[in-house]
């Protein structure tokens, strides 16, 4: 229930379940009403999962959401928000002050989770393997161990736990640092447990061998040389081995014990598995009326053909885009009297301060925004130098795999150099800081266009 302490929010929109939604002009002040409808009658029996992104329109379905009473504890809801380790620190602020206000005002969990590796056999040999850690919403730091990490961290484990850089073709990072850590955590939560698993080995010490590493990498078909791919590795075998089981009520207060029929009966192993038939769940994206092909590409998911693909059991809603909830609304709600606790940084640098699937422009414009960011971001995703050392470091260079580049560039019909990074062949993060992040001064960036993809 709501804690009484806390007054409303000001002319938040709101949703009802029962009624009539009104579609009359409302008085000055007062909140517009809007209907909102389950696919299926059991979907609101379902545990409900938002996806927490920390920009402005994911807090505003949120607190839509809260206001509207359409979140209770004892259903086993939860807010989600996947830490990449490379948001701009603004957005940190504004998603620790959206947790402690769920929490706080509505009694509902709110976590925030990061990727990790740890430390396993599998085949008669020892490997990393993907998982998720829970982790505060204070930063990291030798006294605090269980900190969020916001210097790339997890970004770089990732990279080094594949040994190539995502790109715009082929977007790991969205897939191993959001949508299986997610799926991996809901897996653990939904089996009502007062902690996590203990995963990885028992050792003190990391038990992989270079030679064998190498030897499993070649095995899979692989051809990068072994001190190549050993140096890419580095940091990934540098990591703890194994992930120690954690309380999620010392991650979270609002995290307790829920009774839902639904997950009943459904645990093995301390997981449960998702999918029809076995734990399905409503979730939530705070996805706007004015992106309609991000919406139509979403709603894919739960027809039940290729498109949901990896989200199984899941039954998405978007809210915003029903109750027609535009840019321009968001905006305007954020702006009003009473918030003084809104994301206060130009939209291009929520969501991975420099990804490189915003397009040119608009990394242009965070460029700008970043230009004269304080000393203690150097050296972390805030500074275009992070993406270039991370790019150069990760990067595929076909010259060292002793590969043929047999790919042309279209403007010349000459050969590409060789080297495969966030942005495919021809352009990369030191030509576009050359450049200035000018598509127009980088040859091959005036293709690079914003993505419309989703999580």
């Amino acid at each position: 229930a709501r804690d009484r302490r806390w007054p409303p929010i000001s002319n938040i929109p709101l949703l009802t379940l029962g009624g009539r939604a009104s579609t009359r002009p409302t008085p000055d002040g007062a909140p517009a009403v809007h209907r909102f409808r389950y696919d299926a009658c059991v979907h609101e029996t379902l545990p409900h999962v938002v996806k927490f992104s920390g920009g402005r329109s994911s807090a505003l379905m949120l607190f839509v959401l809260l206001e509207s009473g359409l979140l209770r504890p004892e259903r086993g809801d939860v807010v989600l928000f996947n830490n990449t380790s490379a948001e701009h620190p603004e957005t940190y602020r504004f998603t620790q002050e959206c947790k402690r206000r769920c929490e706080e005002r509505y009694g509902i969990p709110f976590f925030w989770i990061e990727f990790q590796t740890y430390e396993d056999a599998r085949n008669g040999h020892w490997t990393r393997l993907p998982s998720f850690r829970l982790v505060q919403s204070e930063p990291w730091s030798e006294t605090r161990p269980d900190g969020y990490r916001w210097r790339g961290e997890v970004f770089e484990e990732l990279l080094s736990f594949d040994g190539y850089v995502p790109s715009i073709f082929r977007r790991t990072c969205t897939a191993k640092l959001k949508l299986e850590p997610t799926r991996a955590f809901l897996k653990e939560w939904f089996a009502n447990q007062p902690a996590t698993r203990r995963l990885g080995h028992f050792g003190a010490a990391s038990r992989l061998d270079a030679d064998a590493l190498h030897e499993q990498h070649r095995r899979r078909g692989g051809g990068v040389p072994k001190e190549v791919l050993i140096e890419k590795k580095r940091c990934v075998m540098e990591r703890p081995p194994c992930r120690p089981a954690q309380r999620f009520g010392d991650f979270s207060p609002a995290a307790v014990k829920f009774d839902n029929p639904h997950l009943a009966a459904k645990t093995w192993g301390g997981a449960v598995s998702l999918g029809r038939g076995e734990v399905e769940y409503a979730a939530f994206v705070g996805l706007r009326h004015d992106e309609q092909r991000r919406v139509v590409k979403v709603r894919r998911r739960n027809d039940g053909g290729p498109a949901s693909a990896g989200h199984e059991g899941e039954h998405v809603y978007m809210p915003l885009s029903e109750m027609r909830i535009d840019g321009d609304d968001v905006e305007s709600f954020w702006k009003g009297r009473h918030r003084p606790w809104r994301l206060d940084i130009p939209a291009a640098l929520s969501n991975c301060t420099y990804c490189f699937l915003k397009g040119v422009k608009v990394l242009g414009r965070a460029h700008e925004g970043l230009g004269a960011a304080p000393a203690e971001w150097r050296g972390t995703p805030c500074d275009i130098d992070w993406w270039i050392a991370m790019e150069e470091r990760y990067g595929r260079d076909l010259h060292r795999e002793h590969r043929e580049q047999k790919k042309k560039k279209k403007s010349t019909g000459e050969p590409l150099d060789g080297f495969i990074g966030f942005f495919g062949n021809e352009v990369t993060y030191r030509k576009l800081q050359d450049a200035a992040l000018d598509g127009a001064k980088c040859p091959g960036a005036g293709e690079l266009r914003a993505c419309d993809c989703t999580d």
